[in-house]
């Protein structure tokens, strides 16, 4: 058999990945400035280009941000929920996109776990957080919208509950599963075209929110996604036969 030649790893990522390693484990903290370039291409014995690349990897990450002037640099940067979230949740759509999740786990995670979050959103949200859900809501009502505004909308909505719990881990573990919802809701919204039904549910989670009643929150995120999984097989049957 013949061998075939093993690919290294660039030097950039190999640099990118120890000072990531160094972010990780607290060696830089959230907004402590980085050596400079100059002082990485000593360090690690490489041209300043090849720094440039490895800290442009850290970038794309949020883990690192430039800025500057005579106080600029590269400072370690302190991502959102959000931004942590979007590498593992890119991850997910591909997964659901390629069938490798079907509905029925992901309704069932979102259930078992969006359920939680309204569970702590109940007794802990704010004035301010509830604020927010209205206006995600106030949003998506938007006649106007297009599809992919009204699903982007949808996400926001969700996003306002999932932050309303209080609980960062949470937080971050919800947003991964409510985008890697998104194909799905896409394909509800541009084949079923029943924003009505959504908005409804979404009004009655509104509603229970600003009751604190837990069992009504469960209700009705019980019915939204039961109603969610009918109406994706009934989307996907359109779409297939459209394909046809």
């Amino acid at each position: 058999m013949q061998e075939q030649a093993i690919i290294k790893s660039s030097i950039s990522k190999q640099i990118a990945e120890q000072l990531r390693a160094a972010i990780v484990s607290g060696r830089f903290k959230s907004g402590e400035r980085l050596p400079t370039e100059d002082e990485l291409a000593t360090r690690y014995g490489v041209s300043r280009a090849t720094v440039r690349e490895a800290l442009k990897r850290l970038a794309a990450q949020n883990l690192v941000r430039s800025k500057r002037g005579p106080a600029g640099g590269n400072f370690v940067n302190q991502p959102t929920h959000a931004e942590l979230a979007e590498s593992l949740s890119g991850a997910a759509t591909l997964l659901v996109g390629l069938g490798a999740l079907d509905i029925d786990e992901i309704i069932e995670a979102r259930r078992l776990l969006q359920g939680s979050c309204l569970k702590l959103a109940s007794t802990s949200a704010t004035l301010t957080q509830i604020k927010e859900v209205e206006s995600a809501l106030l949003q998506q009502k938007n006649l106007s919208l297009s599809d992919k505004a009204f699903c982007d909308a949808d996400v926001a909505f969700h996003r306002a509950l999932v932050d309303a719990s209080g609980n960062g881990m949470v937080r971050f573990v919800m947003y991964t599963i409510i985008e890697a919802l998104v194909p799905i809701t896409n394909m509800v919204v541009a084949y079923v075209k029943d924003r009505r039904e959504i908005i409804a549910f979404h009004e009655a989670l509104l509603s229970a929110l600003k009751q604190r009643d837990q069992h009504m929150l469960a209700t009705v995120l019980d019915n939204l996604l039961d109603y969610l999984h009918e109406r994706f097989s009934v989307a996907k049957a359109q779409h297939e036969q459209k394909s046809r």
